[in-house]
């Protein structure tokens, strides 16, 4: 899932092609969502309960799981699935694929040749740049598919429910609903509603990610850890962690902005939003969800990296 660029060749890469590469990028998370999708809706739910109260930490990660239990049921967990399928798959393409050709770009650009011809491994600054490039272009590609994926976590799927205090804003039977329905309202403009905090998300998760993993990676190699499944896990809980420190907050800011009508026929700002959060919840608010949030990312980030390393050994035992 993770790789680093050194010169034009991807340490522990497989000889694939860039097609093969890619695909396996896309791929891999996508199989990961259909076991984690249940955490990322206890998330959604637990980010948008209790708005505009200071009251929010009396709505637990418990409270929400069985009043999303009590409401609908089992299938409730799987709420906005082939969406979220749908969302890994086009979002990392662009932002798993893309990270290691981007680093190798600035690599290249940046840093300079050394006796031997080759580069020397890219500095923390610059795997950080490179995953903010990869993420800000995939939330802004993907942001109307986000967009659907959340509104349908919020409040399930065909139902009109009020869970925790909060009324559903919206009602679609399903993605396509969604989409014919937000279009029909509010253009083709309103599916990039909340875009320019999706970005900022997406910029701070793969800039943390991204990095964390690989660095971390290298320590544990250097100390004599195998590269393993065991190595991979324990990378991996790390990068969703940091993951979560960085862009919780602007999680919680696009859960909102996802889920909320327009106000006066305009989209509400991003930072109105977390003007809102700040003065009627306090700051510890921007990190709602954070144990759902964690509870995802970790095992999807273990998950996606086993699903791909799997398509990428597949692919190359094709082209052998």
């Amino acid at each position: 899932m993770f790789w680093f660029a050194n010169g034009s060749k991807m340490v522990g890469s497989y000889d694939l092609t860039a097609y093969q590469a890619f695909m396996a990028a896309s791929f891999g998370p996508a199989t990961a969502a259909v076991f984690t999708n249940p955490i990322e809706v206890v998330k959604v739910r637990h980010q948008l309960a209790g708005q505009n109260t200071r009251h929010y930490k009396q709505l637990g990660v418990g409270t929400t799981l069985r009043a999303l239990y009590r409401t609908e049921g089992l299938a409730g967990f799987q709420a906005g699935l082939p969406v979220s399928v749908l969302r890994e798959a086009t979002k990392n393409l662009f932002r798993i694929g893309g990270y290691a050709p981007i680093l190798g770009f600035l690599s290249q650009q940046l840093s300079t040749v050394e006796g031997d011809g080759t580069r020397p491994s890219p500095p923390v600054w610059m795997r950080m740049m490179a995953g903010a490039c990869s993420g800000t272009l995939s939330a802004y590609i993907c942001n109307p598919i986000d967009l659907i994926k959340t509104r349908l976590q919020s409040v399930g799927q065909g139902k009109v429910i009020e869970l925790e205090g909060r009324k559903a804003n919206y009602h679609y039977s399903n993605g396509v609903d969604a989409l014919r329905s937000i279009v029909r309202e509010k253009g083709v403009a309103g599916l990039w509603a909340g875009a320019h905090s999706s970005a900022l998300r997406s910029a701070a998760a793969t800039a943390a990610n991204l990095p964390s993993y690989t660095l971390l990676k290298e320590y544990l190699r250097s100390r004599g850890f195998e590269d393993n499944t065991g190595t991979h896990m324990i990378c991996g809980l790390f990068a969703g962690f940091m993951t979560c420190v960085a862009n919780n907050p602007a999680d919680v800011v696009r859960s909102r902005l996802y889920d909320q009508p327009q106000v006066d026929g305009k989209p509400v700002s991003a930072l109105r939003t977390a003007q809102t959060i700040l003065r009627t919840e306090g700051i510890l608010a921007f990190y709602k969800g954070f144990w759902p949030h964690y509870m995802r990312n970790g095992p999807h980030y273990v998950a996606a990296f086993t699903f791909i390393e799997m398509y990428r050994r597949w692919f190359s035992t094709l082209n052998s």
